[in-house]
């Protein structure tokens, strides 16, 4: 049982859910009636995928996770790598073996974000941005699969999944900047060389809070055009973009770790809220 318990903090089923709940929505943007077995196919494929990712993430980063994260699975030695990676395989395995069954184009969307999470825990992550930009587009990622595991077409049509997909790129490329910074200190440790380290704290939270900016404005532009309903404009506007933005700039002026802990705590929820407004929108 404690072996089950330490095997479910390290895959993060809460981030996973998230995922899935991602295909969900982006099949259901398609405005068809939803396949079921399609899309349930889909969204167990990408909780796979996303376990299997934050397992290899963990194994990578134990040496940075003594320093930022002393309570993660690995770094208390409670499982052992061996068992992580061969499980991690697993899942990818039975993931695109899944996907198979819906379609190609589910197949090759959960093969690339394998590939992906493959460069970017072994490589991409060393390198200034490019490691945010990979995990900001894998978010994007889960509601394009939803929306082609109903139609390929509809997934790219305007209103559409793409919609989805273009926030939370944004949203995720942000709160993966705002981290950057929260790690500093064990990524510079190791040798990981951030943008933070690159150009300073503030000048990070900057750019962080210039792209949430530009994602706010895009989240306008649903409301201008008349696509979505009354709770959408709610939930959007007044319960995430204007407070997060506040924030955010508090942050820039005050980056104290606790500032900086409450600040990716909240775009985690905002994430969440955001995907509840494109839902029921």
């Amino acid at each position: 049982m404690s072996n089950l318990i330490e095997t479910l903090k390290i895959i993060r089923p809460v981030n996973c859910v998230l995922a899935m709940v991602g295909v969900y929505v982006g099949a259901d943007m398609t405005w068809l009636t939803p396949a079921y077995y399609a899309v349930g196919v889909s969204a167990l494929a990408t909780f796979l995928v996303c376990a299997s990712g934050n397992i290899i993430n963990d194994m990578v980063d134990v040496e940075i996770d003594r320093i930022n994260r002393p309570d993660r699975v690995l770094v208390k030695g409670t499982l052992s790598k061996r068992y992580l990676f061969i499980l991690a395989i697993l899942f990818d395995i039975t993931a695109v073996a899944i996907a198979y069954t819906v379609n190609m184009e589910v197949t090759l969307l959960a093969v690339v974000a394998i590939a992906l999470l493959f460069i970017y825990n072994y490589h991409a992550k060393k390198i200034p941005v490019l490691g945010n930009v990979i995990i900001a587009f894998l978010a994007a990622l889960t509601f394009i699969t939803g929306g082609v595991a109903i139609d390929y077409d509809l997934a790219f049509y305007l209103p559409g999944p793409i919609i989805a997909a273009l926030f939370a790129f944004f949203f995720h490329l942000v709160r993966e900047m705002v981290k950057d910074v929260q790690d500093l200190q064990g990524d510079r440790q190791v040798g990981i060389k951030t943008l933070p380290q690159v150009i300073g704290v503030q000048k990070s939270l900057l750019i962080a809070l210039g792209l949430f900016f530009l994602m706010v404005l895009c989240t306008y532009i649903p409301i201008l055009e008349g696509w979505f309903g009354k709770w959408y404009k709610i939930i959007t506007v007044y319960v995430v973009d204007l407070p997060l933005l506040a924030f955010l700039i508090f942050l820039w002026g005050n980056p104290s770790p606790r500032m900086l802990k409450v600040g990716s705590l909240l775009l985690k929820l905002g994430m969440g809220l955001g995907i509840i407004a494109l839902w029921i929108r």
